[in-house]
């Protein structure tokens, strides 16, 4: 999985959490609804994106252009949970965009490290290696937080 699509995956999985959790002291939206089915939603808009989606950019540009579209996403995460969604879906270039050579990805990319070379727990060790800031700009919609002990 690429370093955009793990992003885009603990941040899908952090806001499916945390709009679930937004039903606090009602019935639990999985509980209504049981087993029979599940309430989706679908979700684009037009992405904010690099001006030359070929033109090599700093991390710092990359991660404002993405921040800028996660903006959005969460905007759409709650509105969806006030309407009972369970899962959403976005589109799979919705946060970076697209176009791009191999050298222009580069600052859009997280490093993820081979876990078959290195033991690591971003969530444990979240600033071990450089170039991982995305999974961490949004704590409250982070696989980490969302999965972490009540202790944490």
């Amino acid at each position: 999985m690429s370093g955009a699509r793990s992003k885009l995956a603990l941040f899908l999985c952090g806001c499916y959490v945390v709009a679930l959790g937004a039903h606090t002291g009602e019935e639990s939206v999985a509980d209504h609804h049981e087993a029979e089915y599940y309430v989706a939603a679908v979700y684009e808009h037009p992405s904010i994106l690099s001006l030359n989606p070929l033109a090599l950019i700093s991390r710092q540009e990359a991660l404002e252009l993405m921040n800028q579209n996660l903006d959005i996403y969460e905007q759409q995460v709650m509105t969806a949970a006030q309407k009972d969604v369970q899962i959403i879906v976005f589109p799979e270039d919705g946060i970076h965009g697209f176009n791009f050579t191999r050298t222009s990805i580069y600052p859009f990319l997280d490093f993820m490290p081979s876990p078959q070379v290195v033991r690591w727990n971003p969530c444990l060790e979240p600033h071990r290696f450089n170039d991982t800031e995305l999974l961490f700009l949004r704590p409250k919609f982070t696989f980490c937080t969302a999965s972490a002990p009540p202790d944490l």
